[in-house]
C-alpha cells in the first residue's frame, strides 16, 4: 500500500482484515434487496419498550450538563452510580460493586482493547476457548496487536467439562508462539448459549493465577437467560464478581468482568460498556485514560435512566419470555428438517449444523451461499474457531418485522418436497407478511432460480402474501 501514506501498523490491519469482511461490507450497505443479516447478534426484541425508556429520558432528563465533558475521571457519575447498583442488584457480587471499580467506554469491544493495550505489549498473545465468536480474531489486534491463541477441545460436548477445558489451556498455553498475558472468557458461552459452572470458572482462575495472567470475563449475555424444553435444569450464570478469588487462593487484581448494554438490554447502536475490576487501581486509571471521555453523553442519560428504572425488572422478564418463544420457533423448524443443533438456554443465537452432509468448508460454503441468495446469511464455525461444521443462527429476529425463517424454510430448504405434496407444475412460497412486496418477490424469484426451475408466470392469486402461486415450466 506504498503512496497511499499509511503507517506500517495501518497498512498490516487492512491488508489483514480487509479481504475477509469486505463481501461482508458491501452485502450490509447494499440498498436494493438487502441481506437480512442474522450472523450479527443482535436481539430486537425489547425495542419497542426500550424506546419508550429512552424517548422519555432525553424529553424529561437532557439539560445544559450534558453537553459538556463527563464529570467523573472513569465517566459520567450518575452512570457508574447506576451501573454499580445494577451489578449489585443482578450479578450478586461478593465483594459489592463500588463506583470505584468501574470504568466505562464505547461498547464492551473498546472495553476489551482498552485492556488489552494496557495489560499486553503489542506481539503478545491472549488464550480464548474456543469455538467462540469469530470477532475476537480481528479485535484483539486491529489497534492492540495482540495475537488470540484458540484453546480448543476435541469436542463440542467437551466445552463444559472442566478437565477437558483445562487440559485445552495447557495445550495452547505451552504450544503458543507469543507470550500469554490473559485470558479472554466468554459466560455465557458465545456461540453454544450455555453457561460455566461455577467449578470449571474457579478453575480457569486458578490456571491464569499460576500463569500469572489475566482473567477477563465476557458476560455480555448475563441475563439473556430464558425456559427451554431442550435444557430442562440448565447451569445458572454465575459471574465472575460472585466468587471468593482470595478464598481459592488467587489474586483479585488480576480478575476482570466486561459488560454492556447490547445484548441483554439489546442497544448495540447506543455503544455502552464497561470493566469492573476490584482489586487493580493502576489498572482502573489505564482504562480511564483510554476510554473516559469517549462516551456519549447521551447514551450516559438514556442508560442511567434504563438502569434505574422501576420497569428494568419487567423487561428482563419480557425479554425472556420473548427470546424462550424465538428459541422454540427456530428449533422446531430445525427440527423438521432434521439439521442438529446444540440446545441452548441463555443469549440470542443457536449453533446449528445447517449443511449436515458438507465434507469440507467448500461444500458448506456453497449451501451458505443458497441461504446469502435469499436474502438470510448465517455465521459460519469456520469463522468461529472450530470445532464443529455448524453456524450459529440468531433467533430475536423471530419475533421482528424480519422474521425471515418460515420464509427460507419453503423457498430454500424445502422446495423439493413441497413440489411433491402439490400439483406438479405449482410451488407454493410460504413468506412472511411484513416483508415488502419488492423484496419478497425478488428474493423468491432468485431462490427458485438457484433450485433451475425457470418462471413462465408470476401470478398471486389472493393479495395475501402467506400464499403465492409460481407457475413453473420445469422443476428439479
Amino acid at each position: 500500500m506504498e503512496g497511499f501514506g499509511l503507517s506500517t501498523r495501518g497498512a498490516a490491519n487492512v491488508a489483514a482484515i480487509w479481504p475477509r469482511i469486505s463481501k461482508a461490507v458491501e452485502e450490509r450497505e447494499q440498498l436494493e434487496n438487502p441481506v437480512i443479516d442474522m450472523g450479527t447478534s443482535e436481539n430486537m426484541l425489547l425495542r419497542d419498550e426500550l424506546i419508550g425508556v429512552y424517548k422519555n429520558a432525553v424529553q424529561d432528563g437532557l439539560c445544559s450538563k450534558h453537553l459538556s465533558y463527563p464529570n467523573g475521571f472513569t465517566g459520567d457519575q450518575d452512570l457508574i452510580d447506576a451501573l454499580a447498583g445494577f451489578f449489585n442488584e443482578h450479578f450478586q457480587p461478593l465483594v459489592p460493586v463500588d463506583k470505584q471499580h468501574i470504568v466505562v467506554a464505547p461498547g464492551v469491544a473498546f472495553s476489551l482493547d482498552a485492556l488489552l493495550y494496557n495489560i499486553c505489549e503489542a506481539g503478545d498473545g491472549i488464550l480464548i476457548p474456543a469455538p467462540c465468536w469469530s470477532g475476537f480474531d480481528w479485535l484483539v489486534n486491529v489497534r492492540s496487536g495482540v495475537h488470540p491463541v484458540f484453546a480448543s477441545v476435541a469436542n463440542l460436548k467437551d466445552v463444559f467439562v472442566s478437565s477437558e477445558v483445562l487440559t485445552s489451556l495447557e495445550t495452547a498455553f505451552s504450544q503458543s508462539p507469543h507470550p500469554i498475558k490473559g485470558l479472554l472468557f466468554t459466560n455465557p458461552h458465545n456461540p453454544l448459549g450455555r453457561c460455566y459452572s461455577a467449578e470449571i470458572i474457579e478453575s480457569v482462575i486458578r490456571f491464569c493465577d499460576k500463569k500469572k495472567i489475566h482473567f477477563i470475563s465476557d458476560e455480555i449475555y448475563g441475563m439473556s437467560k430464558f425456559n427451554c424444553s431442550d435444557i430442562p435444569a440448565p447451569t445458572a450464570f454465575v459471574s465472575a464478581l460472585q466468587l471468593n478469588i482470595k478464598g481459592i487462593g488467587c489474586d483479585p487484581s488480576r480478575v476482570h468482568v466486561i459488560w454492556g448494554l447490547s445484548k441483554d438490554l439489546g442497544s448495540n447502536g447506543l455503544r455502552m460498556g464497561c470493566c469492573v475490576t476490584q482489586a487493580n487501581k493502576p489498572l482502573a486509571t489505564g482504562l480511564a485514560l483510554s476510554s473516559n471521555t469517549q462516551l456519549s453523553s447521551l447514551t450516559a442519560l438514556v442508560t442511567t435512566s434504563l438502569l434505574t428504572s422501576p420497569t428494568l425488572p419487567q423487561l428482563f422478564a419480557l425479554n425472556s419470555e420473548r427470546l424462550a418463544e424465538a428459541y422454540s420457533s427456530l428449533t422446531e423448524w430445525l427440527k423438521q428438517r432434521e439439521i442438529p443443533y446444540v440446545p441452548a438456554n441463555m443469549g440470542c443465537f443457536v449453533f446449528a449444523q445447517v449443511a449436515p452432509k458438507a465434507n469440507t468448508w467448500e461444500d458448506e460454503a456453497t449451501v451458505i451461499q443458497a441461504w446469502k441468495n435469499a436474502a438470510c446469511p448465517r455465521a459460519s464455525s469456520n469463522e468461529d474457531n472450530k470445532p464443529s461444521n455448524g453456524r450459529r443462527t440468531l433467533f430475536p429476529y423471530m419475533h421482528t418485522e424480519a422474521r425471515v425463517i418460515p420464509f427460507i424454510s419453503q423457498s430454500v430448504k424445502s422446495i423439493d418436497l413441497v413440489t411433491k405434496t402439490l400439483s406438479p407444475n405449482i410451488i407454493k412460497v410460504v413468506v412472511d407478511d411484513h416483508m415488502d412486496p419488492f423484496h419478497r418477490d425478488k428474493v423468491i424469484i432468485d431462490a427458485l432460480k438457484q433450485f433451475n426451475i425457470e418462471i413462465v408466470d408470476w401470478s398471486k392469486p389472493d393479495l395475501c402474501p402467506e400464499n403465492i402461486g409460481a407457475a413453473c415450466k420445469d422443476r428439479m
